[in-house]
């Protein structure tokens, strides 16, 4: 018989404590709209954000502009777009279920960062992340209907690369 996990340990939840000036959980994001932190973050941190899309663009920013999932052009390319690895896009690691639930977990440490959805590696980039200070943000573009359950962070302890 299988267990179920225990939640992560020291997340803190930011879902009540949003610039957007609503609260709740799911957050229902209409076009424009972005659910985005009160708090800045500096690296080495892990950042946890369960959402959704009701059919293209489901975007997160911290350590880029954005991370495009659902990409309205190009579905199945990761797009990256600012920071340290802009322009690096990735074909092939953008695609996520249309109106289901994800997990998306971004960790970004003074060296790197790492996105993965529901537990897969989908994407990596080495570079000078130390200087990053700056809010977690989701939201959607061109008509998406994007809803957000949960924006966790936690930092990670110092030294981390």
């Amino acid at each position: 018989m299988a267990v179920a996990a225990e939640p992560p340990a020291n997340f803190t939840e930011y879902i009540s404590q949003l610039t957007i000036g609503r609260e709740g959980s799911p957050l229902k994001l209409k076009r424009g709209e972005a659910a985005t932190t009160k708090v800045n973050f500096k690296p080495p941190v892990e950042i946890l954000i369960e959402a959704k899309t009701h059919t293209t663009n489901l975007r997160i920013g911290y350590a880029a502009k954005q991370v495009i999932f659902n990409w309205e052009h190009i579905g199945d390319e990761l797009r990256v777009d600012g920071g340290p690895a802009g322009g690096k896009h990735k074909s092939g690691a953008g695609a996520i279920p249309r109106d289901k639930y994800v997990l998306i977990r971004w960790v970004v440490t003074p060296k790197k960062q790492s996105i993965y959805v529901d537990g897969q590696l989908r994407y990596e980039h080495e570079g000078d992340y130390s200087q990053i200070d700056n809010p977690v943000s989701v939201f959607g573009a061109e008509g998406s209907e994007v809803t957000v359950k949960s924006i966790k962070v936690r930092p990670l302890p110092p030294g981390t690369e």
